[in-house]
């Protein structure tokens, strides 16, 4: 009789048998995979997902091509991010003003324009209007040039208001009353 070099004659060979999974193994395998479903949730929506409010204007810029795609609407937008970056620009009406010793000297009610996207991430880069200050202080510096934002295909200019005109109407206001 051949023996195995490792087992002496008199040991018995040790058969493991599987068990069966009880209630407590299962729950702990669908705890698992919940916590790894929200994990992989909140992964896609920080990489993938962006959200439009309807007072925005979106963009995605395709990285690989160069190209602008407008997207329309508001609400999630699910784009790759290796190769698309979503933008968005506030596209509501906002004063901008030119002040000395805390008075106004001259004041514009502007707002972007999204006709002119293409030339606005052309002139500043597609994450010029990513933060608010800064795209606000672009359009004011449009506003109050030599042509006073004529030339700017993204700058609408609402309204002026120099300072004489808002001492006439309260003046008038206050007579009428």
């Amino acid at each position: 009789m051949s023996e195995s070099p490792n087992m002496d004659s008199n040991e018995v060979p040790v058969v493991r048998m599987k068990r069966r999974p009880d209630a407590s193994d299962i729950r702990a395998l669908i705890g698992i995979l919940s916590i790894a479903l929200v994990v992989c949730g909140i992964m896609f929506r920080a990489l993938f997902v962006t959200f439009v409010d309807n007072y925005e204007f979106a963009f995605a810029y395709d990285m690989w091509a160069g190209k602008i795609e407008k997207i329309e609407g508001s609400g999630w937008v699910v784009r790759w991010p290796i190769r698309y970056s979503v933008h968005t620009i506030d596209l509501r009406p906002q004063q901008v003003q030119i002040s000395f010793n805390k008075r106004v000297l001259n004041a514009k009610l502007v707002r972007f324009d999204p006709k002119g996207i293409e030339t606005f991430v052309e002139w500043h880069g597609r994450k010029a209007g990513d933060n608010h200050e800064e795209l606000l202080e672009i359009l004011k510096c449009y506003a109050f040039d030599q042509n006073e934002g004529r030339d700017c295909p993204f700058l609408s200019v609402g309204s002026v208001v120099v300072p004489g005109q808002g001492f006439e109407a309260t003046k008038k206001a206050t007579a009428e009353k």
